[in-house]
């Protein structure tokens, strides 16, 4: 005996509405899959062209001065001795740890806290004016106290990096949580949910917009603080590569530096973007 389904019957009844479906997916595809190659081209043209006027300005100008603005041909001379040497993938190694371990400190700290002082409102009143006085002094006048607490090596660095990353991911967590709809916790006492079920399956969802704006937010503060992390007293690292070009009146090492940088960025912004997009597929970051 054969077995009809519904989707069978509907389709049989409504042919024309199946393949019109079918065309109006396809032309959402096509469309989608032309945006991505059009945003695709306009960024390999925004850095070809920014690359090009960089190499024409110090190499066709008189009055900027090859040495103190070189450009991208004799950056990339520079940095093909020292990429071959494996002192540029060192230097990006330890910066990499470096960061990575101050953010993976000020991730859980910032969630963990925020999630507290959202939903325990004695606590909240007890530390707020601590949380964001600390919040208002920048990370790098700190960098002199850490050095005398901590001295010139890992821990000072780690530590300056997980104090810069920790108040964006701290507040986004805490207005997230705190301005949830009470509809959606009214709704889950009702179906006789428990704390530990409200708090994972409605109280973090809800508020998860929030936390990966922060969380996005402070790969790129990681990143900064680092450099003034590096910079007060390091033996590696791509900032401690930056201050030796300085000390050697090598401009081409800093721009190395810069460069890098900004790769590191980019680079984590996007592997982020993916990643939460991936995960929850509903979170719209561009």
């Amino acid at each position: 005996m054969t077995t009809i389904s519904n989707t069978d019957l509907a389709a049989d009844a409504h042919p024309e509405s199946t393949s019109f479906d079918a065309q109006f997916r396809a032309a959402n595809d096509r469309a989608r899959r032309k945006a991505q190659l059009m945003r695709l081209a306009l960024n390999v043209l925004g850095v070809v062209l920014f690359i090009a006027i960089w190499e024409a300005i110090p190499r066709y100008s008189d009055w900027v001065n090859e040495v103190l603005f070189p450009p991208p041909s004799t950056v990339l001379q520079a940095f093909i001795p020292m990429l071959t040497s494996g002192e540029i993938g060192h230097n990006i190694a330890v910066s990499l740890q470096r960061a990575s371990l101050g953010f993976i400190i000020a991730l859980f700290a910032g969630i963990s806290l925020g999630l507290v002082t959202a939903r325990v409102r004695w606590l909240q009143y007890l530390v707020e004016p601590l949380l964001h006085g600390f919040r208002s002094i920048p990370t790098i006048a700190l960098v002199p106290l850490c050095v005398l607490w901590f001295g010139i090596g890992e821990p000072s660095k780690i530590v300056l990096v997980a104090w810069g990353a920790f108040f964006p991911i701290w507040i986004t967590t805490f207005i997230g949580v705190r301005d949830i709809n009470l509809i959606y916790l009214r709704s889950a006492a009702c179906l006789g949910a428990r704390r530990r079920d409200t708090l994972l399956l409605v109280i973090l969802p809800a508020a998860l917009p929030f936390i990966l704006s922060g969380i996005r937010q402070s790969i790129a503060v990681s990143l900064i603080v680092l450099v003034a992390a590096e910079l007060s007293g390091a033996s590696a690292g791509v900032a401690y590569m930056m201050s030796q070009g300085h000390q050697l009146f090598r401009v081409d090492i800093m721009f190395i530096g810069l460069a890098l940088l900004g790769t590191f960025g980019f680079l984590a912004d996007r592997v982020f973007v993916a990643l939460a997009r991936w995960l929850f597929p509903w979170y719209a970051a561009s």
